[in-house]
């Protein structure tokens, strides 16, 4: 990348592209600036010119200060991605009509490596954040092309982990030995200008699904020990009678149930180390449980049709009101039915993972954006599964978070390790 070093900007990531929604953490190393990431893991792509009206370049700086990855419209010139559609992300990709909507599959056994949509969404947002950062500093859309730098901690399912992560990383990087590192091109259309924003990773973490989680629990340390202790302590104080912050903070032998939308990973940690060979995913997820919901609805109750899984996921979350309680107590039912079958092969898979682990296993961590809706279901067969194991079920106003958490952990991590071994202004290219 021959420009200016004080002109290209740095960014540290880490992105977790969950079936059901991207949770990100990114600083700009150079102004340290941090933006939190959470939007539908959903794009809608058109070969239409324009699909939605532009803004005016004068409101940049009034948009961008507003959630700006949800409503970030752009196309993506790249070896990753097949076709440069037009593409607009997250909420704003969920009422934009007569146009293909892509989400993950999470029926079926199609890798989340292969489908584009993961590339698609961690450029995307790399690039809405070099653009909100430059628009912050300076007020106006730039009159040039923004080149930027990345280091990012990315994630694959526990059972594609070992196989695939350094093609997997590599994919971002370019070809290992390559004298001309990969280069892609995002150009953001939201505005009457549209903006080109070059992207070049000079580093990428792969990490396990809920492993990464793992790593944020313990860099969080005692006041969450302390937390989950006391909401435990509220239903069965025995289980840790006489147990400390302390004390959970230094465990070695842990093992997590990462309840996602498409999956769930079984993260093993044995002597404080990943320990891949006892580690599992089930290919299953709260968003196949609603899935299968929606087909049994389309089939016997006419009044409840949802056009994706995430319309459906928000029905049921949002307070019905008067006129539609009815139709939403049915719809609940028929998730709770799958919800049912789901948390049996939860169950099921967690005793094999346990069994795998051996009797050294000193707690059991129940986080991810799936296990809130299913935690009356879940925690107690999981009580009952484990034993005398305590069973830590956090809360998912932040579970959903710790893999973000963790992967940013482990990015920064290696960006520090690089500044401290190299020459300023020497960049590594090392693949996890």
């Amino acid at each position: 990348m021959s420009a200016n070093s004080n002109d290209i900007i740095t960014l540290t990531g880490g992105i977790d592209v969950g079936n059901g929604y991207v949770k990100g953490v990114i600083q700009n190393t150079k102004r340290e600036i941090f933006d939190e990431i959470d939007l539908p893991s959903a794009v809608v792509s058109t070969s239409r010119t324009s699909p939605k009206v532009p803004l005016p370049d004068a409101d940049a700086a009034s948009v961008m200060a507003g959630d700006f990855y949800n409503q970030i419209d752009c196309s993506l010139t790249t070896t990753l991605v097949a076709a440069s559609d037009r593409r607009i992300f997250g909420r704003a990709a969920l009422s934009v009509r007569g146009s293909k909507f892509t989400e993950f599959e999470v029926l079926g056994k199609h890798s989340k490596a292969d489908q584009e949509l993961s590339k698609v969404l961690v450029l995307g947002v790399f690039a809405a954040k070099a653009l909100r950062d430059y628009v912050r500093e300076n007020g106006a859309l730039p009159a040039h092309e923004l080149r930027v730098q990345v280091r990012a901690g990315l994630a694959l399912p526990i059972s594609e982990f070992v196989a695939r992560r350094h093609a997997y990383a590599a994919e971002f990087i370019g070809l290992l030995g390559s004298s001309d590192p990969a280069v892609h091109l995002v150009t953001i259309k939201n505005f009457s200008t549209p903006v080109s924003v070059r992207l070049q990773f000079v580093d990428v973490q792969v990490m396990a699904e809920g492993a990464s989680a793992q790593f944020a629990i313990t860099d969080k340390g005692e006041p969450l020990a302390q937390a989950l202790l006391d909401d435990l302590r509220t239903r069965d104080a025995s289980v840790v009678e006489g147990v400390s912050a302390s004390d959970l903070v230094a465990v070695q032998n842990t093992i997590g149930v990462d309840v996602g939308e498409g999956t769930v990973n079984f993260p093993v940690f044995t002597d404080g180390r990943f320990n891949p060979e006892a580690a599992a995913t089930l290919d299953e997820g709260y968003g196949t449980a609603l899935m299968n919901a929606m087909e049994r609805m389309s089939e016997s109750d006419a009044t409840l049709q949802f056009s994706s899984r995430k319309q459906l996921a928000d029905f049921l979350h949002a307070k019905p009101s008067v006129l539609v309680r009815n139709r939403h107590q049915r719809a609940v039912g028929f998730v709770e039915d799958e919800a049912g079958y789901l948390v049996d092969e939860i169950v099921s898979s967690f005793g094999d993972v346990l069994s795998q682990a051996g009797a050294t296993t000193e707690v059991v961590y129940v986080y991810g954006g799936g296990s809130g809706p299913i935690k009356h279901l879940l925690h107690p067969a999981l009580l009952k599964a484990a034993g005398d194991v305590p069973v830590l079920y956090l809360d998912s106003s932040y579970s959903r978070h710790l893999n973000r958490e963790g992967l940013y952990i482990a990015a920064r991590h290696v960006e520090q390790q690089a500044l401290a071994a190299k020459p300023a202004g020497k960049h590594s290219r090392a693949v996890s």
